[in-house]
């Protein structure tokens, strides 16, 4: 103990220090080192919690995003038949509608050469009819009388034979 004493230790008062330190050590490890250390271990669960929780969240994520890209490759795919549903529909509207104007050009030709061919078969009997008293005319003045309605019918008839 002597050695103690030359090096200035006195050995009660070491005594009563370490007894100090470990009932300090006592009470940290009781009353706080513990309770720290439950917190750490339910931060530690909280973050292994999120951690699982954020796996989840991008296998979702993922799910989801995949879906989208099959739900826009098949909206896509609609729009592209629905746009080539409507080309082809243009194509028949545009061959109907030709076909209806050629129908009505037809007919309307048609309509228009009836008309043409009525007037000149018009035209024709007027100009029988101007020949014709022409012809009576001339008659009446070349054998000086009067026809009468039937020698003019059988006249008239019989010039128009020659004439075509």
């Amino acid at each position: 103990m002597e050695i103690l004493n030359q090096f200035g230790i006195n050995p009660l008062l070491l005594a009563a220090q370490v007894v100090n330190f470990f009932l300090l050590l006592f009470i940290l490890k009781r009353f706080l080192y513990k309770p720290i250390l439950k917190v750490l271990e339910e931060r530690k669960k909280k973050i292994e919690e999120s951690l699982r929780n954020t796996e989840e969240i991008e296998k979702r994520l993922s799910e989801t995003n995949e879906k989208i890209e099959v739900m826009i490759s098949r909206a896509s795919d609609e729009a592209q038949k629905i746009i080539d549903e409507s080309k082809k529909e243009r194509v028949l509207y545009l061959e109907e509608t030709k076909e209806k104007a050629d129908k009505m050009a037809q007919e309307i030709i048609k309509k228009g050469q009836e008309a043409v061919q009525a007037e000149s078969v018009r035209m024709e009997q007027e100009v029988m009819s101007k020949v014709a008293e022409v012809v009576v005319s001339a008659m009446e003045k070349v054998t000086g009388k009067v026809l009468n309605k039937k020698d003019q019918k059988e006249i008239i008839e019989k010039e128009v034979k020659n004439l075509s």
